[in-house]
């Protein structure tokens, strides 16, 4: 109805600039056109990525040395295989309990680093871990469900390793109703009190069916080789509170929820690599406190504190109503990779915008798009800078592009 509107206005703008002077050599086409613009296609891509070999940070005094499971000897390890309704664990190691109530697995670690190889499948089963040690757990083709809560939960605070085994398919998913422990976060199918750093030539599925896809309350690290894929149809996909460092990789997001966050970083998030698309199709939630309605829209990528984009390829696309493809709080920074944000929701409770940046916006190399179906394409309330040598930058009502 929108369209016909629109178009009704054009025609009747075309008819008295007719009227009013002949000679007048406006060209309604081009301005039509204008408004005709269709966005850039974002589908979810899970086709191979060419990537750098990674190499290892060696210097101990480095501060990303312990992101790097390479650099920890992990000399205990327990292997446990899921089997329907039992898990079965072998590997003794002084200092580590392991206990299972049928395919619910604990594990206390007192002793220092462990690595924990998961295979099999449970309908019915998780993975709990606890203590102040770092841990590795080795998805080597496993499959788990657990019916009222997190598939793997980690409690420990240090460091956390999920490895990928090269080849293997493994997938997670949670409840769609929790049982809470006091005093325990489960805020997700894959959860961690710790850093969360991705590694591994193997592919994880997690579909997050009650809360969260992946979360840590610390930051995520994802590596080159590594393939995610998120489906959640409640809250965020892929979140962390102290942000996400992106060297490369694979991930794929998909969330339907209301209000939900397709990725979203606390602190800061810096992509070196890899390719990150997330796709929102959840509508604005509404919360009524004391009668006084609070409405928040979703975002295929919502950042809470920078945003600074230096190689890799991100797509975002939110298709709700007022749903963003990039919500900033603070700055966003691209001097390289490509960047391509879609917004083609409605605006019943909010308005839609392909990019919204609350701080200042600057750009000085790589590819930037961004487009809205009914807003302007990108939204700065700081300053925007777009430095010189560009080879282009065209700007529509409602699409922008800027190429180095």
């Amino acid at each position: 109805m929108k369209k016909i509107y629109l178009y009704s206005f054009l025609l009747a703008a075309m008819s008295m600039s007719l009227l009013s002077c002949e000679k007048d050599d406006t060209d309604m086409a081009d301005i039509i056109a204008q408004y005709q613009v269709e966005p850039a296609s974002i589908e979810l891509d899970f086709s191979a990525l060419s990537e750098a070999a990674d190499v290892p940070v060696t210097d101990e005094n480095d501060s990303t040395y312990n992101d790097y499971v390479e650099n920890t000897s992990w000399d205990k390890v327990i292997y446990i295989d899921y089997a329907g309704d039992e898990a079965t664990v072998t590997g003794t190691v002084s200092g580590v309990i392991v206990t299972a109530s049928g395919s619910h697995v604990t594990v206390m670690n007192l002793s220092g680093p462990a690595q924990f190889v998961l295979s099999g499948a449970t309908s019915n089963g998780s993975l709990k871990l606890y203590g102040d040690k770092r841990n590795q757990v080795l998805l080597n083709g496993v499959e788990i469900t657990n019916p009222s809560g997190a598939a793997i939960n980690n409690q420990s605070g240090k460091s956390f390793y999920i490895v990928l085994a090269d080849g293997t398919v493994n997938t997670l998913h949670d409840g769609t109703q929790y049982t809470m422990v006091d005093e325990e976060d489960q805020k997700a199918a894959l959860f961690s009190e710790g850093q969360i750093i991705f590694s591994g030539a193997g592919r994880l599925n997690v579909y997050a069916h009650g809360r969260g896809g992946i979360r840590s309350d610390d930051y995520i690290r994802i590596r080159p080789g590594v393939n995610l894929y998120v489906n959640s149809a409640a809250q965020d996909g892929l979140r962390a509170n102290d942000g996400i460092i992106m060297d490369g990789g694979v991930v794929n997001v998909e969330t339907t929820g209301l209000g939900a966050k397709g990725v979203r970083s606390g602190g800061l998030m810096e992509v070196n690599g890899g390719r990150m698309i997330a796709i929102g199709s959840g509508d604005t939630r509404v919360e009524l406190t004391d009668g006084v309605a609070d409405t928040t829209s979703c975002a295929a990528l919502y950042c809470d504190s920078l945003l600074l984009i230096k190689g890799g390829t991100l797509k975002f696309k939110a298709t709700g109503d007022g749903g963003k493809g990039l919500n900033a709080k603070q700055h966003v920074t691209v001097t390289g990779g490509s960047f391509q944000a879609v917004a083609t929701g409605t605006s019943k409770l909010k308005k839609p915008k392909g990019v919204k940046v609350d701080g200042s916006f600057s750009i000085s190399g790589g590819y930037f798009y961004s487009y809205s179906r009914r807003s302007d394409p990108i939204e700065v309330t700081g300053t925007t800078s777009v430095s010189p040598g560009y080879k282009t930058y065209e700007r529509g009502p409602k699409a922008l592009t800027i190429e180095y």
